[in-house]
């Protein structure tokens, strides 16, 4: 099951409020030191698209990635004066030093 913190949910909202996109799209791409990375996207079209969550965002992703979201979770994490959305997966056998991508 994925999971949305509630600053990461009042984020997505704000972000698509000021976007003409309606949706959000989790991308998962090869990308970084260990493998693979989460993306955020916003996005209109969901046809074939698998439904993660409705309410408050509706939020989306490929079929194929079903496998990469399951268990994780995605905050919206503030550190100093940095902010950014945390994507945190049990189930990654590893991940880079910085965090930005995982190997599963």
């Amino acid at each position: 099951m994925f999971s949305v913190t509630d600053s990461a949910f009042k984020q997505l909202d704000a972000q698509l409020a000021a976007a003409a996109e309606k949706y959000i799209n989790i991308a998962i791409r090869k990308s970084g030191c260990s493998g693979y990375r989460y993306f955020i996207e916003l996005c209109d079209d969901i046809e074939g698209k698998l439904i993660i969550t409705e309410t408050p965002v509706t939020i989306v992703t490929d079929q194929a990635n079903e496998p990469y979201i399951q268990n994780v979770t995605l905050d919206y994490v503030q550190e100093g004066l940095n902010r950014s959305f945390k994507f945190s997966n049990p189930d990654a056998k590893s991940e880079c030093g910085c965090g930005e991508s995982f190997m599963f």
